[in-house]
């Protein structure tokens, strides 16, 4: 047996289901007010298991490893280590490579926001005759890392390649890479300041 509150309900069904949305007149939407932009917060990992390019190889020794193997772990190392991202950047039509390698780990951030700014004055007189809108990223208050760790490099090729290998199984010899720097981070970082995004005609 139905209740009769939920006969009401039930009742009332057609006729919620007959609204529809009409358009303002301009006069109502002359009285709304409201700002724009988006705030985010959220967490990712980037290849915190190795990335899909390489697989691990069963030792560390460069000379062994099959085409599609590669370890990331230090020279010298007893046992391999899974690889992370790779992005890579050429400056230069004939140079050579910019390297973020073995990007991997757990990012999370608060507080990245994004919306238009009108540049109008300011940048040594320039933004007044600027006078357009720019695209603004504001820095989160708070970047979170766990186990994440880069290094940065120099390289004579976009894609990786195993120096020690025969051509048969994917070796270049005349590959070269050198790392820069490379970084483990665990912690935060508190940020501040915003990056401004202007458009080129």
């Amino acid at each position: 047996m139905i209740s009769r509150a939920l006969y009401l309900v039930l009742l009332a069904l057609p006729t919620l289901s007959q609204a529809e949305l009409q358009a303002l007149e301009d006069a109502d939407l002359s009285q709304m007010s409201g700002q724009g932009g988006v705030y985010l917060s959220g967490e990712f990992s980037i290849n915190k298991n190795g990335g899909v390019l390489w697989n691990t190889p069963a030792s560390n020794d460069p000379t062994t490893w099959k085409a599609n193997e590669r370890s990331c772990a230090i020279a010298g190392a007893g046992s391999p280590e899974s690889c992370g991202l790779r992005i890579a950047i050429r400056s230069e039509a004939n140079g050579g490579w910019y390297v973020l390698d073995n990007l991997k780990g757990i990012f999370s951030f608060e507080g990245l926001t994004l919306n238009t700014r009108l540049i109008n004055s300011g940048f040594g007189g320039d933004g007044a005759a600027f006078n357009q809108d720019v695209l603004a990223l504001g820095l989160p208050n708070e970047v979170r890392f766990k186990n994440g760790s880069f290094a940065f490099g120099v390289a004579s090729q976009g894609g990786w390649q195993n120096k020690s290998g025969t051509v048969a199984n994917g070796g270049n010899a005349s590959y070269q890479q050198t790392n820069i720097f490379s970084a483990k981070i665990d912690g935060s970082i508190r940020m501040q300041g915003s990056v401004l995004v202007f458009p080129k005609n």
